[in-house]
């Protein structure tokens, strides 16, 4: 199945971010976080949303609203070897991100280029 990709309309944010200084910092740290934590290089691409498949189920992913599996807001979408949904506890102040296979991908969106 082809992935179909899209590109939003909507400004790159972080939830809950002050200002765009900010966003770019808590970004930045949520990137290194995982990359230390799990020893892969995380792209620079900037994902707002992605739909997959998994165990049976389809789920869609927004940053800034809630993560369907476990109801955490969602901050950060990361690309890698693999996709990272990143929320407070999944991969952004602790533990490992959520992660969503390459061949569980069935579309994503990205933020616009800045």
């Amino acid at each position: 199945m082809a992935v179909i990709k899209k590109t939003t309309e909507v400004k790159f944010f972080i939830p809950k971010a002050k200002d765009d200084a900010q966003a770019e910092e808590v970004w930045e740290s949520v990137k290194k976080f995982a990359e230390e934590n799990l020893g892969w290089d995380v792209s620079n691409r900037r994902i707002f949303s992605i739909t997959y498949h998994k165990q049976g189920k389809d789920y869609y992913v927004e940053v800034g609203k809630p993560d369907p599996r476990n109801g955490e807001l969602v901050i950060a979408i990361l690309d890698s070897d693999t996709y990272f949904v990143c929320t407070p506890n999944r991969g952004v102040l602790r533990g490992m991100p959520i992660l969503v296979g390459v061949s569980e991908l069935r579309e994503i969106t990205d933020f616009p280029p800045s």
